[in-house]
């Protein structure tokens, strides 16, 4: 009996230290391969997440992560068709979404708080869907998408920097109903966009 509880406690210490390796507790993570996202798939927390390939992959994986303490960066990439992070609700830091050719939605459906949002040059993303996001702290800048189509962000209240959306010959719909604040507000060269819709954005482009 002693030696099969010596012999079970050593593995039991090994299995804890294997899962805090496994999920990188305190690193960024980088992502380049369906096995690397396979290996990280069940943590919750990233202290950053870096997601760079040439290959096909799919994030789905990732049910399980819900707080990002650093940057979301997503790009350069070729294979990825879609950005799902279903259960993610705090970004402390950036989003970071460019030149991903492939790419063709971006889905954080439970997202509340970010520090920054940066989506630019992805040629074929239609969708960017944000529907809980309240706050963005710093900047948030949707630029050079010229497929894009739909920006929601329909719970957004307040942006603590500039809100730029520029260069979006297909966008038909900027939910942005509940936006109270912004430090400056640019919209241009969106020209499917109605204007009067342009202008109730423009207005809040001052922070009180």
């Amino acid at each position: 009996m002693k030696g099969l509880l010596l012999l079970a406690l050593p593995g039991c210490f090994l299995f804890r230290g294997g899962e805090g390796d496994r999920c990188q507790e305190g690193k960024i993570v980088v992502l380049a391969s369906q096995d690397e996202v396979a290996g990280f798939a069940g943590c919750k927390v990233a202290a950053g997440l870096v997601v760079r390939t040439g290959a096909s992959i799919d994030l789905a994986p990732l049910r399980e992560l819900e707080e990002i303490d650093g940057d979301l960066v997503v790009g350069p990439t070729v294979g990825i068709e879609e950005v799902a992070l279903n259960r993610v609700r705090t970004i402390a830091g950036a989003v970071r979404v460019s030149k991903n050719p492939s790419l063709r939605g971006l889905f954080l459906p439970r997202l509340e708080t970010v520090g920054r949002i940066f989506v630019e040059d992805n040629v074929t993303l239609t969708t960017i869907a944000l529907p809980r996001v309240t706050t963005v702290r710093g900047a948030m800048i949707v630029s050079d998408n010229h497929s894009l189509e739909l920006i929601s962000a329909g719970e957004l209240a307040t942006v603590g920097h500039e809100l730029v959306v520029i260069d979006h010959p297909k966008l038909t719909l900027l939910e942005l109903g509940r936006l109270v604040s912004a430090e400056a507000v640019r919209i241009e060269r969106d020209p499917k966009l109605p204007p009067e819709k342009v202008a109730e954005i423009r207005e809040k482009g001052s922070v009180p």
